[in-house]
């Protein structure tokens, strides 16, 4: 894995071990293709729910977001978002995403939520009407699934676009 673009362009990420399947890094076309969509929106908080590798994180920091906040729970990602974080501007934060509360996060222009893809659907009516009160108005909230997975439509939440990347689809969701 590697940062696409920007100041870090080219830099190597640490990414999961051999036969780790609990982390699972949005891949390097994902991620272009995602922040390609991104440019259509204005720039400035990202905030990068179950971070992972930290991968997506990075590559805000990388394209100029600010400030990124990075949040995980599990010790083992959180070794490598450190890793991967060093050297950057990037905030990494331990904390278990389910106990976010809007008033715990400054208004976000992205907010990116990758959590495992078994769990997804149930997340999204759980999570999904708080985080819609973190984003600035002109915000975007961006939730990853894998491409079978169908997300329900929530009040105050209209979905822009749903994209597929290989296994990997990215919804787009407005105030």
């Amino acid at each position: 894995m590697r940062i696409i673009a920007g100041s870090l362009r080219g830099r190597r990420l640490q990414g999961p071990g051999a036969g780790d399947l609990d982390i699972r890094p949005t891949s390097d076309r994902a991620r272009e293709a995602l922040f390609s969509i991104l440019q259509k929106w204005p720039m400035g908080p990202f905030l990068d729910l179950f971070g992972g590798t930290g991968a997506v994180a990075m590559e805000a920091c990388s394209r100029g977001y600010e400030p990124v906040i990075c949040i995980e729970k599990s010790s083992e990602a959180l070794k490598l978002i450190l890793a991967n974080a060093r050297g950057t501007r990037v905030q990494v934060l331990r904390q278990d995403v389910r106990m976010l509360q809007p008033t715990d996060l400054p208004q976000q222009a992205v907010i990116f939520v990758d959590p495992p893809y078994e769990v997804s659907a149930v997340l999204w009516s759980e999570l999904a009407p708080r985080l819609g009160t973190c984003l600035l108005p002109a915000g975007i909230l961006v939730w990853e699934t894998d491409h079978r997975t169908q997300l329900s439509p929530l009040p105050g939440l209209f979905l822009e676009a749903s994209r597929p990347y290989g296994a990997a689809c990215f919804h787009f969701f407005r105030r």
